[in-house]
């Protein structure tokens, strides 16, 4: 029986991920774990259709490559993050990924301060873990 695959309405018009975006995304994704190789092709096609109404920069993904093969996940959450290591004037925290039919969906900024971050920390300050 095939799953339904939950799909957040889109608060906007599918855009292209700025470079910060794709950085993170990328560097999250150059951790080895089953499926990375498809999620890893997933995100050259990867369009950002929404965001976090907090005002993070946290955003809803959409794999605009139909024929992208589809990452043999055994649950929502991908087995790899980044470690946010900010500086003076940042704010600590995570980035984690979310799947959701085999497909990106999410990728998301959790911070553990009341300061909402605006911005994706850069490449530099973050360290990937495998869980």
């Amino acid at each position: 029986m095939a799953r339904a695959r939950l799909v957040a309405a889109p608060r906007w018009a599918p855009r292209p991920l700025t470079a910060d975006e794709q950085d993170v995304l990328d560097l999250l994704l150059s951790a080895d774990f089953p499926g990375a190789p498809d999620l890893r092709i997933q995100a050259t096609s990867a369009q950002s259709v929404g965001g976090c109404a907090c005002g993070c920069p946290s955003i809803d993904l959409l794999v605009a490559d139909q024929a992208a093969p589809r990452a043999p996940m055994p649950g929502r959450l991908v087995p790899a993050e980044l470690q946010v290591e900010p500086d003076a004037d940042g704010v600590p925290g995570s980035v984690i990924l979310f799947v959701d039919d085999g497909l990106l969906s999410y990728l998301e900024y959790v911070y553990y301060t009341d300061e909402v971050p605006t911005t994706w920390p850069t490449t530099a300050q973050l360290s990937v873990s495998l869980r």
